[in-house]
């Protein structure tokens, strides 16, 4: 009988916090792509080393060029948020 409770008592607490873990995702997601929109001033879909001085991807974007081209195009800039997502969920574990 305590089993049954303690296990519907985890069904409970996770159900919500699972729900608030995929808001927080969908947070970050719409962040990123408010994020690419304010910095590709020029709307030519990828962003210079210009678009991005004085603000923090400034630091990070040369990570952030994977093919090296000085530009940061938008499946680039996907695949950086991408790995930072990884990074982070492997820290919280």
């Amino acid at each position: 009988m305590k089993k049954r409770y303690a296990v519907m008592a985890g069904i409970a607490i996770a159900i919500p916090f699972g729900t608030a873990l995929s808001s927080i995702q969908a947070t970050a997601a719409e962040t990123a792509s408010a994020s690419w929109a304010t910095m590709d001033a020029d709307a030519d879909g990828s962003l210079s080393p210009e678009e991005v001085s004085a603000t923090p991807w400034e630091a990070k974007f040369d990570a952030m060029d994977e093919n090296g081209d000085g530009q940061v195009d938008k499946d680039e800039f996907q695949s950086y948020m991408d790995d930072m997502q990884s990074s982070q969920d492997s820290e919280d574990r």
